[in-house]
C-alpha cells in the first residue's frame, strides 16, 4: 500500500487515538519510574488507596473528565499532570502523522511511513517522561535515556526521511562528551559544585541518537537559552512580587540563632546529605567532601542561579522544535551568510 491510499482523515483520527493510548502508559512509566517501579506489575491501580482500577475508568482523557479529575474509589484529587500528558501525547502523535505520513509523498511505501512514524513516537514519547520526571524529581530515568538511545542507533535505517547512521552516531557520542565533559566534570572541576546532573549529558545522547549532531547541538543551544530565559523570567516575576525580601526579614526576626539544625544523614557509600539555614537549604556532599547538590527553598535576592532548575525538559523541549522545524531554521539562518 502506498500512502495516498488511505485519506488524511484516517491517519489524523488514527493519531489521535494511537497518542492519547500511549499517554496513559507515559504518565505510568513518570509516576513508576523514579519509584523504581515496574511499569507491568501490579496493573494499573489508584496512586492514593491502591485500588485496581477498571479499564473503563481509565480511559485516556475521556476517563479524567467524566471523574472530574478525583479517584472514583476514594476521592482524592488526581493531578492534572494525567491529563495534560494523554492531551500532549496525542496532540504530538498528530503531528508526527502529519510530518511523516501526510506530507509524505503520495508515493511513498505505507508501511515505511508508518514504521518512521512510530519510531519518532516512542522518541517523543521518552522525552515527555524525561520532563515530567526531572521536573518532579529532578532526574531523568535511565529506562529512557539508555534504553532510548539503544532503539534509536538499532532503528536507524528504518527512519526516513532522518539522519544518517554516522549522523546519529556522532550525535550520541559527542553530545554526550561535549555535556559531561564541559558542564558536569569541568565545571564541577572549576568551581567545586556540579552545573548539571549526570541525566543530561545521556538524555542528550539518547536526542542525538534519534536526531543526529544537528539534532543534539540544537537541542543544547536551544534548551539553554530556553532555559536561561525561563529562569530570568521567574526570577523578575518573584521580584516583582516582593518574595526575595521575605528572607530577609525571616532571618531578622530569627537572629536568636533559635533554630537548632539536625545532625547530617550519613549513607553507607559517604554520601552526606545537611540541612542549613532553618531548613531552607539542603546540602548533598560524596565520600571526599565534594558538593553534589544544593538546593535552597528561597534563593538570596541576588542569587537568582541557586535555585534548582531541571535541564532536562528544555532540552527535551529543543528536541521537539528540531523534529518539527529544526532543518528549515538551521537551514533558513545557514542562507543568510551564502
Amino acid at each position: 500500500m502506498l500512502v495516498s491510499d488511505l485519506p488524511p482523515w484516517f491517519y489524523r483520527g488514527l493519531a489521535l487515538v494511537f497518542g492519547a493510548l500511549w499517554g496513559s502508559f507515559f504518565n505510568v512509566a513518570i509516576h513508576r519510574w523514579p519509584r523504581e517501579m515496574s511499569v507491568v506489575s501490579p496493573p494499573s491501580h489508584c496512586p492514593h488507596c491502591r485500588t485496581p482500577i477498571p479499564w473503563w475508568r481509565n480511559l485516556p482523557i475521556v476517563g479524567y473528565l467524566l471523574l472530574r479529575g478525583r479517584a472514583a474509589c476514594c476521592g482524592q484529587k488526581l493531578t492534572p499532570r494525567y491529563l495534560f500528558v494523554e492531551i500532549a501525547s496525542a496532540l504530538l502523535c498528530l503531528a508526527v502523522a502529519e510530518r511523516y505520513v501526510i506530507e509524505q509523498p503520495g508515493a511513498t511505501a505505507l508501511e515505511d511511513a508508518l514504521v518512521t512514524s512510530l519510531l519518532f513516537f516512542f522518541f517523543i514519547g521518552g522525552l515527555l517522561i524525561a520532563t515530567f520526571v526531572d521536573f518532579e524529581w529532578l532526574e531523568i530515568p535511565d529506562e529512557v535515556s539508555i534504553g532510548g538511545t539503544a532503539l534509536g542507533l538499532a532503528t536507524v535505517t528504518l527512519r526516513s526521511p532522518g539522519p544518517d547512521v554516522v549522523d546519529v552516531a556522532i550525535g550520541a557520542g559527542a553530545g554526550f562528551l561535549a555535556v559531561h565533559v564541559l558542564l558536569v566534570w569541568s565545571w564541577e572541576r572549576l568551581t567545586g559544585r556540579r552545573g548539571m546532573g549526570e541525566g543530561d549529558p545521556k538524555l542528550l545522547m539518547f536526542i542525538g541518537a534519534f536526531l543526529g549532531w544537528k539534532g543534539a547541538i540544537f537541542a543544547l543551544v536551544g534548551g539553554a537559552f530556553q532555559g536561561m530565559l525561563f529562569a530570568a523570567v521567574s526570577f523578575a516575576l518573584r521580584r516583582g512580587k516582593g518574595e526575595d525580601d521575605a528572607p530577609a526579614a525571616k532571618d531578622d526576626e530569627h537572629a536568636g540563632d533559635t533554630w537548632v539544625p539536625p545532625p547530617p544523614l550519613e549513607l553507607s557509600d559517604g554520601t552526606t546529605a545537611r540541612l542549613k539555614d532553618g531548613a531552607r537549604q539542603l546540602e548533598v556532599e560524596d565520600d571526599r567532601g565534594r558538593l553534589l547538590w544544593d538546593y535552597r527553598a528561597v534563593a538570596p535576592a541576588d542569587d537568582p542561579l541557586r535555585r534548582a532548575l531541571p535541564f532536562g525538559p528544555f532540552l527535551a523541549l529543543g528536541a521537539l522544535e528540531f523534529l518539527f522545524f529544526g532543518e528549515r531554521l538551521v537551514d533558513a539562518y545557514l542562507d543568510l551568510f551564502t
